[in-house]
């Protein structure tokens, strides 16, 4: 009975050796899995500083090529002026800018996809008007002196009435209360009916004119 006993003592004795070598061999394995697991790859931080300042210098760019151009909106338009257009400027938007169309404007005769460039003049025509008679949308007005620009009695303001020679602020103010208390001019030479615009003063303006 003691031999079983020594006998099944030394065979426990003999797996628990077994046991423990195989437990060795599986966290050996276990370390080695652990040792050539790949690490995440980390960014230099001088790297990503260059990235950043990268897209700090584009976006920078891209508010510095931001062109301003200056328009002269005349002619048929509500709030006829000087206006700052960003970016490839079209006709469409100096007239928004300036209110938009009159009723008397004439946008037959309008390319409202025109470009136009800085210190530009657009011209708006009035229905009726002439066109070569006006600097066309789209033209430089570089030579004032060979192009003759008539004023429309019934849609100038009175900045643009005191370009015609002898009319002052005051008789531009007349001609104006004149055509809204008659629902415009009908003809070019019923501006004689405007106290101080006789005949020899009509001769002079005639041609500049324009309804």
């Amino acid at each position: 009975m003691i031999d079983t006993f020594d006998v099944i003592k030394d065979k426990l004795a003999s797996y628990k050796i077994w046991l423990l070598l195989g437990g060795v061999v599986f966290m050996g394995f276990i370390a080695m899995l652990v040792i050539k697991q790949p690490k995440g790859t980390e960014v230099p931080l001088a790297y990503s500083m260059s990235s950043s300042s990268t897209s700090s210098s584009a976006a920078t760019r891209v508010k510095t090529n931001d062109m301003v151009v200056m328009i002269d909106v005349k002619g048929a338009v509500k709030n006829p002026g000087v206006y700052d257009i960003v970016n490839s400027p079209r006709a469409q938007t100096a007239i928004a800018k300036a209110g938009g169309l009159t009723h008397e404007a004439d946008a037959l005769q309008l390319n409202l996809a025109e470009k136009l460039s800085d210190g530009q003049m657009l011209y708006v025509p009035a229905i009726g008007e002439v066109r070569s008679n006006k600097i066309a949308v789209g033209q430089q007005a570089t030579e004032p002196s060979q192009t003759m620009t008539k004023i429309n009695l019934n849609t100038a303001t009175a900045a643009e009435l005191q370009t015609l020679e002898g009319i002052g602020e005051k008789k531009a103010e007349q001609i104006i209360a004149y055509r809204e208390a008659h629902d415009n001019f009908k003809t070019i030479d019923e501006i004689k009916e405007v106290s101080g615009i006789g005949a020899k003063r009509f001769e002079t303006l005639q041609d500049k004119l324009t309804i």
